[in-house]
């Protein structure tokens, strides 16, 4: 459907430039000759195991930011359990990916943003082909209350405040404006660290690896 929306309403091409094939099949190094720029995914959930390590959704997460351009800007919409490294395999892919791409930030979902299916998500953003920098300070959000609530018999509703907190997220990413840290933690980060606001953010403080500080306007 997305494919349609684009190919006719956007591009007027009347081409998807589409490809039919295993993503994680593909080498990253040809797929780079294609000079993407951003990558975003979706990738499955709970597939990944001791039996079928490349499955886990940092596995699917590292071979995007491999096949993607020095400087592209990947997003991910994944598990929270993902951004933990629950697993020795999922934890030595994290590590791997803080010595190939960095990390800007992660972002902590509506716990009913899949609706029925019972899942934590949580969006991380990366930028490709630059080593995480040990100084580098990411923003790790908690946007669980983000003006969409369950109805009964509907699902998922937008109510008339998420407009304002959808913009109140973008301005905090974006520094426009500063935020306290339980929205908001600003902090030096491991690969050991579980890279979520709930694993940063204490009783109204914030302490990361070199001091964590609530996110607030860059000069």
């Amino acid at each position: 459907m997305m494919a349609c929306l684009v190919m006719f309403n956007i591009s007027q091409s009347g081409k998807s430039n589409l490809i039919n094939e295993n993503f994680l099949k593909q080498e990253s190094d040809k797929l780079q000759l294609k000079s993407p720029t951003v990558g975003m995914m979706n990738p499955p959930y709970s597939q990944g195991s001791k039996k079928n390590p490349d499955l886990y959704e940092i596995c699917f997460t590292e071979h995007l930011l491999d096949s993607l351009v020095e400087g592209g800007r990947c997003a991910v919409i994944v598990p929270q359990s993902s951004m933990t490294g629950k697993t020795k395999e999922e934890q030595a892919v994290k590590e791997n990916i803080l010595k190939h791409h960095t990390l800007e930030g992660v972002i902590t979902l509506n716990k009913d943003t899949f609706y029925g299916v019972g899942v934590m998500p949580c969006i991380a953003i990366f930028t490709a082909g630059e080593p995480h920098p040990a100084n580098k300070e990411c923003k790790f959000i908690n946007f669980e209350n983000d003006g969409y609530k369950v109805s009964p018999h509907i699902g998922l509703i937008e109510t008339e405040s998420a407009k304002d907190k959808k913009q109140h997220l973008l301005d905090v990413w974006f520094d426009r404006i500063e935020a306290d840290t339980k929205f908001c933690v600003k902090t030096t980060i491991e690969a050991t660290d579980e890279w979520l606001h709930s694993f940063y953010y204490f009783n109204d403080s914030a302490f990361g690896t070199q001091g964590r500080i609530a996110c607030s306007i860059l000069t």
